[in-house]
């Protein structure tokens, strides 16, 4: 079993508690040390995401149909993935209308992405019905 989730839940709780005991005193230094608790977990999963990646590169080098699609499929995890990271720690800190507008625009990001793939299903719904 890999430990390294025990980690990030080990500093993500020593960040709630130092978070919290700074709170009481500078309660500004609180949003600080949870956006360097954030960081932290975040560096440490990018080194999981290599090994991610490693494996989509293996599956994309395999496959003959489909490789238009593969690229625009990992943009739109990255987009979510990312928007939605991002609309938590702007909830987090408190700021609940920034957080909905990342979250807006990552669904307008997604959707911009997916328009080729809807194109391409529509040519072929296309090709298929009798003229």
């Amino acid at each position: 079993m890999d430990m390294d989730i025990f980690q990030i839940a080990a500093i993500g709780l020593c960040g709630v508690v130092i978070s919290s005991m700074v709170k009481g005193y500078k309660p500004e230094f609180a949003t600080y040390i949870v956006m360097a608790t954030v960081m932290v977990i975040f560096i440490m999963i990018i080194y999981k995401l290599t090994a991610v990646f490693a494996f989509l590169s293996a599956i994309y080098n395999q496959i003959s149909y489909g490789k238009t699609f593969f690229p625009i499929i990992l943009k739109v995890l990255a987009v979510a993935y990312i928007a939605d990271f991002t609309a938590q720690i702007c909830r987090d800190s408190g700021e609940s209308a920034i957080a909905g507008k990342v979250e807006l625009a990552g669904k307008v990001m997604i959707f911009y992405l997916a328009v080729p793939v809807m194109m391409s299903v529509m040519e072929l719904i296309n090709k298929m019905l009798p003229s």
